[in-house]
């Protein structure tokens, strides 16, 4: 058995160790926040000053094909495709694929859009798993729904670049309501410069039963009444404005969310498409764009826009969010390491000097440091080694610290966008400054899942089950 004065050797070397991580951990993402709330502040007077009639009226703006995958989504599909084809654009097509559902997506899609078995010509451009029926409706030309045999989302997307007819696509999630304005303000960004821009994404919404939400509300945001629901929003919506929008700035945007990617279609296709595997497509695609193109030299550029554009199913019971946190955590984990040959290496630039190594900071090593600090705390009470008074201060420091970024975020957005009442503002802020306590434990739980499944060599999506809705 080790003695006392080794343990406390080793207690100490955790704590500093721990302490210089927050540190550094929090130093980033204050300054990440700064210079997110910038940029914010840019794009948004950008739009403000955009002329959007005329770009919605323009015989010369660029058509986009909008990319939607379906896997068991008969509660969401139909809802989310009326709010797709009530989006204000020229020229669009929505491209479903029913990715081989047991459920009753594709009845639904066939009785609400009256759609009719047709012989279609479409370019093989990319390998799936076969196609197994083609409809079109009759009574809305720009949506056409193909019925495939299940090969998971990245196969489903796949199958959908070989029908889409345009030059960009945008990729979206069947799960979610989509803002009538969502391809305007993402195509502004592309129009100014489509030979350099070849990725755009944006903030998502998180709701509990997103199909309640009228296309008038996706700009808003709702007091959820679910809580766990309501900590998920403060979570995306610091993920996205302290810090992606700030990556955007940067030049070394990570992640084009799977919930809302747009992508020039001969990026994707040079590419060879969606990758199977790995256990999701979105992160993984984003790392392969900056490493492909910054390998070749090639000027590009991947951005994310503050506006929110869509609101998406989060799941309402813990055990579910934990199974969608730990696939989260584990494609993060398989990219990091996949890529991990671009980490501080100069070639990659600001990815590779400045995004992959904060992001292994802050998303692939935060796991390994919580759950040490967490262990240290009966290995320092066995030696009475703990300062109630300082422990309680430094946790409260944490957490202040945390509810301040939150709520810097919240702020960022109500200022911009004027989104939240003053009841659900204040709720929203109450939240933030317990999330930590509350929520960041559920995270800590699904991310070491997530690694576990990573080492074990699990590839599945965990898709988890609808929220229960009242009838």
């Amino acid at each position: 058995m080790p003695d006392d004065a080794f343990l406390e050797s080793g207690l100490r070397v955790i704590v500093l160790g721990c302490f210089v991580y927050l540190v550094l951990s929090y130093s980033v993402f204050f300054i990440l926040a700064i210079f997110a709330a910038f940029e914010s502040r840019l794009r948004r007077e950008q739009s403000r000053a955009e002329d959007f009639d005329t770009l919605a009226l323009s015989r010369f703006t660029i058509p986009v094909s909008v990319l939607v995958p379906a896997y068991n989504e008969e509660v969401m599909i139909c809802a989310s495709v009326e709010s797709l084809l009530k989006m204000e654009y020229p020229e669009y097509e929505v491209v479903v694929v029913n990715d081989g559902s047991v459920d009753g997506t594709l009845g639904r899609l066939v009785d609400h859009f009256d759609l009719e078995p047709q012989q279609v010509l479409y370019r093989h451009r990319l390998a799936t798993e076969a196609v197994r029926a083609i409809y079109r409706s009759a009574r809305e030309p720009r949506l056409i729904v193909v019925d495939k045999e299940n090969g998971a989302k990245s196969d489903a997307l796949n199958c959908a670049i070989n029908f889409a007819r345009y030059r960009y696509l945008c990729c979206v999630d069947a799960d979610s309501f989509y803002d009538t304005t969502a391809l305007l303000h993402t195509m502004r960004l592309a129009l100014k410069d489509p030979a350099r821009i070849v990725g755009v994404t944006s903030l998502i919404s998180i709701s509990s039963q997103p199909e309640r939400w009228s296309a008038d509300d996706v700009g808003k945001q709702r007091w959820d009444d679910n809580v766990l629901v309501n900590f998920q929003h403060l979570d995306y919506m610091r993920a996205f404005l302290n810090n992606r929008v700030a990556w955007s700035r940067f030049h070394f945007m990570l992640c084009s969310v799977g919930a809302f990617a747009l992508w020039r279609r001969d990026v994707l296709v040079e590419l060879g498409g969606f990758s199977r595997d790995f256990t999701c497509e979105d992160i993984e695609m984003t790392f392969r764009v900056h490493h492909q193109y910054l390998r070749d030299k090639r000027p590009y550029e991947i951005l994310c826009m503050p506006e929110s554009i869509a609101v998406t199913e989060g799941p309402d019971r813990v055990r579910h969010l934990v199974s969608q946190r730990a696939r989260w955590q584990r494609v993060i984990t398989e990219t990091l390491w996949s890529y991990r040959g671009m980490i501080l290496n100069p070639r990659y630039k600001a990815v590779g000097l400045l995004g992959m190594p904060m992001y292994l900071l802050y998303e692939g090593l935060v796991p390994v440091v919580e759950l040490v600090a967490f262990l240290s705390l009966p290995l320092a009470w066995w030696l009475g080694a703990i300062e109630w008074s300082t422990f309680f201060f430094v946790a409260g420091c944490i957490t202040l610290a945390n509810g301040v970024l939150t709520n810097w975020a919240l702020w960022s957005e109500d200022r911009g966008a004027r989104r939240y009442s003053i009841q659900s503002l204040i709720g929203f802020m109450g939240l933030g400054l317990v999330e930590y306590v509350l929520y960041r434990p559920i995270i800590l739980v699904s991310r070491w899942r997530g690694i576990i499944d990573f080492v074990r060599g699990e590839k599945s999506w965990q898709k988890f089950a609808r929220n229960q809705r009242s009838a």
